[in-house]
């Protein structure tokens, strides 16, 4: 029994991937009325050809049937092998497919088809690690199979390897289907790589297509990033129907969030009250909380702190709402307030770093410095995973004139922790202080290698230049100190010294603007800004 010509089984192959892949198949065949002839002119005693043709009318039993006889007559043909995986995936048997696949390529180590179908095997089953492998073998095998390209760029999409992604998607010329998955995904990468204008895109093309529930929370909330803010309400306003608020908190809450993050801050005030003002809702304690940091937005002291009072009071297990709250009161100068809302703040939550670190800075703001340095102290003796606390400490001990005690401690945190720009520009703050110049100055150059935009580092490092008296590298570190932070009166204030001392009067004249003192170098916010709630969730019901 012999198979038909060989020059007919790529015709037929390319008719098999059609059925198995799910792009479109006017992308996969090249001469789409030559399989016809091939399968026409199949020999009725060919068990092969006989396999194809049941394939194709989706005889799944049948085709493996055949395909059984052919392996039994000829053992070694790779291709028996590789078809008779298509047909186990077809019938969801994956386990067995992938091995019949792996005995293809063992029979024949140059079939790209075996590796390209085990590839899109291992992807569907999430196994990114061999799906990568099989298919960066099927693109080295066939540099120009579209297919290979496009299921290698989704396999490194969903490995977030999203450089590599989009250049094999390019690559494959392949049209991107309208699926949200795959576009939400893809969206995301490009927000990841900084590329916006494409994110824009890909996320306003989204916004046409029919999505579910929880896409549409799910692309309104990129939308937002980007800020195409009308478009993320639009899509947020749709899943909530006024007729039902009262059976869809959640949908009222994300608008309310979603107007906080668009800067309509009076509209996500009210929309927050359309939770509150309902008895016992459980979105009430973020709804306060999202209240709260509205308020705090529109400068409206009061009301924001009783709001995120509220929100405290209402879930007081839940550590993010003390620390709005006591980020807030911190904002206002209220140092003995947060101290106490913080130690109330631990009653509940005894073992939260965040909360046990906002102790420290309240402290230290209040020049509680004996409370302070116990907390900071704490949390290193606890194994602080982060520089944190260590900068919380150095940050004590310089206020306390104890820079040679600062220096020590953020040797340790640097030999602990390793490099880290934080740690590197303390370290030169602290070994300034200490008359310590030249190791300053090693010290805030490590720290601008880590961090080259930094505008404190550039100023820390002229600073020092500028009291050795190295008035050439002391000018270019502050003129770019200066252009990273245009306002900064200390640069300027220095500046105009470093031109002086070079004998460049008219570079000093032209930099003299204010010359008023300015304060310290900034300290570090030990937590940052608000912790804005989370987008809550649809039932499961909705989610699709």
């Amino acid at each position: 029994m012999e198979f038909a010509p060989r020059f007919l089984v790529p015709v037929v192959c390319s008719f098999i991937a059609a059925l198995f892949f799910s792009i479109p198949a006017e992308c996969l065949l090249a001469h789409p009325g030559a399989q016809n002839s091939a399968y026409n002119s199949a020999g009725p005693d060919d068990a092969f050809q006989r396999a194809l043709i049941a394939l194709k009318e989706n005889r799944l039993d049948a085709a493996l049937e055949e395909l059984t006889t052919a392996e039994r007559e000829h053992p070694a043909d790779a291709r028996i092998r590789n078809f008779r995986g298509i047909v186990l995936v077809r019938s969801g048997r994956s386990s067995e497919a992938a091995a019949e696949y792996k005995e293809a390529i063992r029979l024949d180590p140059r079939m790209e088809d075996a590796y390209r179908n085990l590839g899109f095997l291992e992807w569907t089953e999430h196994r990114l690690d061999s799906a990568r492998e099989a298919l960066e073998r099927a693109v080295e095998l066939s540099p120009d199979d579209a297919f290979a390209h496009y299921y290698l760029g989704r396999v490194q999409l969903d490995a977030q390897r999203y450089e590599q992604a989009f250049l094999e998607l390019k690559r494959s010329g392949v049209e991107w289907p309208s699926d949200p998955e795959f576009l939400i995904a893809a969206a995301t990468g490009y927000l990841s790589l900084g590329q916006h204008d494409e994110a824009r895109k890909t996320l306003l093309r989204l916004a046409t297509l029919s999505l579910s529930t929880a896409e549409s929370m799910h692309v309104a909330s990129l939308l937002l990033v980007v800020h195409e803010n009308d478009t993320a309400i639009h899509l947020i306003r749709k899943l909530n129907d006024p007729n039902a608020r009262d059976h869809a908190p959640w949908t009222q809450f994300d608008l309310g969030l979603a107007y906080l993050l668009a800067g309509n801050y009076k509209a996500a005030v009210d929309q927050g009250h359309l939770i509150t003002d309902v008895p016992r809702s459980v979105e009430a304690a973020p709804a306060w909380s999202l209240i709260g940091i509205a308020y705090a937005r529109l400068d409206e002291v009061e009301p924001a702190v009783n709001a995120l009072r509220r929100a405290a009071a209402l879930a007081p297990g839940q550590e993010e709402h003390w620390l709005n709250l006591t980020h807030e009161l911190m904002e206002l100068s209220r140092y003995a307030d947060a101290i106490s809302a913080t130690h109330e703040g631990l009653v509940s939550n005894p073992r939260s770093y965040a909360l046990h670190l906002r102790l420290g800075a309240a402290n230290l703001s209040a020049r509680h410095y004996d409370e302070a340095e116990r907390v900071f102290r704490d949390l290193v003796a606890a194994g602080d995973p982060l520089p944190t606390s260590y900068i919380g400490l150095a940050q004590v001990l310089l206020r306390t004139d104890r820079a040679e005690e600062a220096v020590t401690e953020l040797a340790a945190a640097r030999q602990k922790l390793g490099p880290n720009f934080l740690i590197s520009y303390f370290q030169g703050l602290s070994l300034d202080r200490a008359g310590k110049r030249l190791e300053a100055i090693s010290a805030f150059q490590d720290a601008l290698q880590l961090n080259p935009g930094s505008a404190e580092a550039h100023l820390g490092l002229g600073k020092t230049e500028l009291a050795l008296g190295r008035a050439s590298d002391a000018t270019a570190e502050l003129e770019e100190a200066l252009r990273l932070s245009p306002d900064n009166v200390q640069a300027r204030r220095l500046l105009t010294q470093a031109y002086h001392k070079a004998g460049d009067a008219k570079g000093a004249a032209k930099s003299a603007g204010s010359t008023a003192e300015a304060p310290p170098a900034a300290e570090v916010d030990l937590l940052g800004d608000f912790l804005l709630p989370q987008w809550q969730a649809p039932p499961e019901h909705a989610k699709q």
